[in-house]
């Protein structure tokens, strides 16, 4: 297991922590308690390498505006 530590803007994680909360409301009492973090590293777990290249693809293109079409993510 590799560990790594993120910085993340403040309403990143807002957003993982309101989606915490919600869930533990939903569930109840979980052992442990559902936290933003466990929500995060689940998210980053289910992207493969063609899918993390395709999202630093798109936010590159974006940032660099350039004019070529954008790739649509539902076509492979």
């Amino acid at each position: 297991m590799i560990t790594i530590n993120l910085t993340l803007p403040a309403s990143v994680y807002a957003t993982y922590a309101d989606a915490a909360d919600e869930l533990n409301r939903r569930f109840g009492q979980t052992d442990p308690k559902l936290e933003p973090k466990t929500l995060i590293a689940f998210t980053l777990a289910r992207y493969d390498s063609a899918d993390v290249c395709g999202h630093f693809d798109l936010a590159l293109r974006i940032a660099r505006s350039e004019a070529k079409p954008l790739p649509n993510p539902v076509l492979k």
